[in-house]
């Protein structure tokens, strides 16, 4: 590409980025309406993928933590994921400590980023048995806001989990799409 070509892009498209960032008087407004208290519930569809078998099933998802600014949150999150897989039921939870950066910030809509490590469960590996192991989640979404201080949030996200109990090892992988309420 011609070198005088890529800087005249990058010099045309500089306002366009620069703009992603409120301005002084939106900062000042959405510093205050989005410090605090940070929940959310949502729900949706996934497609739960175990070695040798896949299904689409429901998720859901409590979250409970505290908003810094209008950029970063760090919350609590606990879900649970289902389908009918081989003709039986298979649910597994998590719980896990996310942290949440905003990319975008306008008062009518954020764009945010999130990624989380923790603890997963499910009753279903074995019957009778609790099989737990390290569970890893993260999701791309945008919020958009339907009242002062509530948003409505597409989100596509991923979780995975390595579940082990009675010496057999599971691994749990969740692609899906919800869509929460979220309040700050």
């Amino acid at each position: 590409m011609n070198p005088r070509l890529l800087a005249a892009l990058l010099l045309a498209g500089a306002p366009a980025l620069s703009a992603q960032g409120p301005s002084t008087e939106e900062w000042s407004s959405l510093q205050s309406n989005l410090e605090g208290l940070y929940a959310a519930i949502g729900g949706g569809g996934n497609l739960l993928i175990i070695p040798g078998d896949n299904a689409f099933g429901y998720d859901a998802e409590l979250r409970l933590g505290y908003s810094f600014n209008p950029v970063l949150q760090i919350y609590l999150s606990g879900s649970v994921d289902g389908a009918r897989l081989s003709g039986r039921t298979f649910r597994s939870g998590q719980i896990v400590a996310f942290v949440q950066y905003h990319l975008l910030v306008k008062p009518a809509v954020m764009v945010y980023g999130r990624g989380g490590i923790g603890v997963g469960l499910s009753r279903d590996v074995v019957p009778d048995s609790t099989a737990v192991g390290l569970a890893e989640a993260g999701g791309l979404g945008v919020e958009i806001r339907v009242a002062p201080n509530l948003f409505l949030g597409p989100e596509l996200f991923y979780r995975n989990a390595s579940l082990s109990t009675q010496g057999i090892d599971q691994q749990l992988h969740t692609i899906g799409l919800q869509l929460a309420l979220v309040y700050y």
